[in-house]
């Protein structure tokens, strides 16, 4: 396949977007990072997870309570002992303190807890830890209980240590202080073997407000059941907002720190913390649905591949932390699904914008476009132009006109396994099997026979087809379809079946028109080569002549006369058509102002591109010719064609109120060979409607005709508008028009178009005629 790299990109689009999601997943792998992500997703899975505590674990609470009763604080620490004491009648498994015990208070006290301590025979933890000094400051300072107290305790590490967010995560397994490794009070309480230089992730799917919680004064003044503490292994802390002592965790707000313990020590007696494991694995199931996404063969079959796929990538975490003991990074397997996903998703929309601009908007049909990206350039295109399409067109409606199309392109494709573009309105085209070439001639007689059977599009058409043809040239696809169509044209004009395309002086004189154009506009003062012909406009009510249509000509000093239909179309084709109807503006206006000099008053019209329609400058332009031509702006006309007015109708009604604000009268022309309507047109600022010749001409002869000239006489009027009906070659079709009330008539029956000068020896001897 030919085409941009872009073009290439989109057709392979899927392969494309896998290939860079693979990469970004391995770069997510290799650089690491995404840690706010990944916490935010073990957040989700412990919501997922959550549960109660197991319940094994207690806290007796230095609560606010607990504080109005003993009414000062720092507390007697006899009262710590009395606490040791009614603990251990209660038959608990362990009792660890997170209470700092590293100053001296009353020696009686501190005698009186250390006796509790030394009757304790199974040992209390008491805590010990590392801090800075001042929050600003990088030096350390490490606490431990006085002498009185260690010699009868083990010493367990309660730091807590929140993340650089201020998020409390992880807990240490165990520190050094003071020059001895200390199991954290955590690993003590659920009795887990500790390094001291190891860390462990908190579970907090487990709900802190399901551990169980006593007062410190019910349990030291007995009215805590000795039932309820049984075989508890108790943490003792402080829960008063008073005192402080409170951390931000995931998913639980502020929490004390006697809880995080309490939660650490739940974490590791539900087993070993989950191990931190490699992201590969959830990567290569990110792989696997990506594959399986790119092979599906249905959209809603890839969509509901990539869904599950995410799924199981998102649940693998979980089942690892849930039943396999494992932490499973997802980062690099996100980024490569979400580099997938919007990759895919982006190149999908310009692959449907492509294919929208690959599609004729009217058929559905591939376009030439679509066309000059499937040629190969290795075999011939031909090309079936519908001759009449135009008229066609103009006497079926547009619905019918698309049904015409199909029903062309499935007689152009009947018995052969080839794609029918639509190239142009009036061109459909197909590409030439590589074997085909020698049937092709005989094959193109074939269709030509078979388009002979009117098609029914509601009532029967006649439909006659001229083919061109074009073999592969140097220049690519597009120049080898241009081909193709001229051939065709060339058929056309021959009366010919088809022809094949075989370049020459007519392919040569259309690359060099607009330059002799641009000479001959340049010269034109002194050689007369573009020049106005005037075609007469009569008054039918009064008989008079009133005006002429101004009709540019170009007579080229090798090619002799050279129709309008012979450049006009080039030239606007390649956007100049500006310059050439400035130059008509102007001679025409040029020519009037001369007229009425010599007492003849005369309108003039003049035939406006449809291209300078939707020009916002070429208004102020016309104000400028009238204004230096010194004419009175109502004895001027533009007209435009009904198809231009209907092409984007906010514009074009903004464009005809800025012509008509300066005065000058706005012509519809060749009304009926669009699909507007009249009350469309009510909606145009237009002065005058103009008949389509192709309804004039016979209006004697056909009922049809005449119904349709009658009714849009009669319409226009309701409206305000003024009616030409152009085309009038007998004096029998300008009785009829007559009878039907039409204000102007122009046709060769009035005057055919000639030179101004004898435009006006005409009119002088109409008027010496009527003196």
């Amino acid at each position: 396949m030919t085409g941009t790299l872009l073009d290439r990109l989109l057709d392979r689009r899927r392969a494309f977007a896998a290939v860079l999601a693979v990469l970004a997943g391995l770069l997510a792998l290799s650089a690491g990072g995404g840690e706010g992500v990944e916490q935010a997703l073990r957040g989700v899975r412990d919501r997922i997870r959550a549960h109660p505590a197991s319940g094994q674990v207690a806290i007796v609470e230095i609560d606010s309570r607990s504080l109005r009763e003993f009414a000062t604080w720092p507390w007697p620490r006899h009262y710590h002992g009395a606490l040791v004491d009614r603990l251990r009648e209660a038959g608990v498994h362990s009792i660890g303190f997170d209470v700092d015990f590293s100053s001296s208070s009353n020696p009686a006290d501190d005698a009186a807890f250390a006796a509790a301590l030394a009757r304790d025979q199974d040992g209390v933890m008491l805590a010990a830890l590392r801090q800075q000094v001042a929050a600003d400051s990088d030096e350390m300072v490490e606490n431990v209980p006085i002498p009185a107290l260690h010699d009868h305790a083990f010493l367990a590490a309660v730091n807590v240590i929140p993340d650089p967010d201020g998020q409390v995560r992880q807990m240490p397994l165990g520190l050094v202080i003071a020059g001895v490794p200390r199991p954290s009070l955590a690993a003590l309480t659920a009795e887990r073997d500790a390094a001291s230089d190891g860390s462990f992730a908190i579970d907090y799917s487990i709900d802190p407000e399901t551990i169980p919680r006593f007062s410190f004064v019910d349990v030291v003044t007995g009215r805590t059941p000795a039932a309820a503490l049984r075989n508890k292994r108790i943490i003792v802390g402080a829960t008063a907002v008073e005192i402080g002592d409170r951390y931000a965790v995931p998913g639980h707000g502020v929490i004390p720190g006697v809880v995080i313990q309490a939660l650490g020590a739940e974490t590791l007696l539900a087993g070993p913390p989950p191990a931190a494991a490699s992201g590969v694995w959830p990567l290569l199931l990110a792989f696997a649905t990506i594959c399986a996404t790119m092979w599906g063969d249905r959209r809603k079959l890839r969509a509901a591949l990539f869904a599950c796929g995410t799924a199981a990538v998102l649940a693998l975490p979980l089942l690892g932390e849930q039943y396999w003991g494992l932490t499973l990074p997802l980062v690099p397997a996100l980024a490569a699904l979400v580099s997938f996903s919007v990759l895919a998703l982006a190149l999908h929309a310009g692959w449907r914008v492509r294919q929208r601009a690959l599609v004729d908007s009217d058929t559905r049909l591939p376009n030439g476009r679509a066309l000059a990206l499937a040629a190969d350039g290795t075999t011939p295109i031909v090309i079936a132009r519908i001759e009449r399409f135009a008229a066609i067109a103009a006497g079926i409606g547009p619905a019918a006109t698309v049904n015409l199309i199909h029903r062309v392109a499935d007689r152009l494709g009947f018995g052969h396994d080839r794609i029918i573009y639509r190239v142009d309105e009036a061109h459909l085209a197909w590409i030439e099997p590589a074997d085909g070439a020698a049937t092709l001639e005989q094959r193109i007689e074939g269709l030509a026979a078979l388009m002979r059977t009117p098609i029914d599009c509601g009532r029967p058409i006649d439909v006659t087809l001229a083919f061109g043809i074009a073999d592969p040239v140097a220049a690519g696809a597009r120049q080898q379809i241009a081909d193709a169509e001229l051939a065709a044209e060339r058929a056309a004009r021959r009366g010919a079946r088809w022809e094949r395309f075989t370049g020459g002086d007519e392919t040569d004189w259309h690359l060099s028109l607009l330059a002799e154009l641009d000479l001959a506009l340049a010269a034109e003062r002194r050689t007369g080569q573009i020049w106005n012909a005037y075609q007469p406009k009569l008054d039918i009510a009064s008989g008079r002549i009133v005006g002429a249509e101004a009709l540019v000509r170009w007579n080229h000093p090798q090619r002799g006369a050279i129709p309008p239909d012979g450049f006009i179309p080039i030239v606007e084709a390649q956007g100049r058509a500006r310059d050439l109807t400035l130059h008509v503006l102007r001679r025409a206006l040029e020519d009037a102002a001369g007229w009425r000099a010599q007492g003849l008053t005369l309108g003039v019209a003049v035939n406006i591109s449809a291209t300078l329609l939707l020009d916002p400058a070429f208004a102020m332009v016309i104000e400028e010719e009238i204004a230096a031509a010194r004419l009175p702006s109502d004895c001027v006309t533009l007209e435009v064609t009904e198809s231009a007015a209907m092409k984007d109708s906010d514009a074009a009604v903004a464009a005809l109120n800025s012509w008509r604000a300066l005065g000058v009268q706005v012509s519809i022309d060749d009304y009926g060979t669009g699909q507007s309507s009249l009350a469309y047109l009510q909606t145009l600022p237009a002065t005058e409607l103009k008949i389509d010749k192709s309804f004039v001409t016979d209006l004697a002869d056909n009922q049809r005709n005449a119904i349709m000239v009658r009714s849009t006489i009669a319409l226009a009027h309701e409206l305000g508008m003024k009616v030409v009906a152009e085309g009038i070659e007998d004096g029998e079709c300008l009785a009829r028009l007559a009878e039907m009330g039409c204000d102007t008539g122009q046709g060769w029956h009035i005057g055919k178009p000639m030179p101004a000068a004898d435009f006006v020896a005409l009119v002088e001897g109409e008027r010496r005629a009527a003196a």
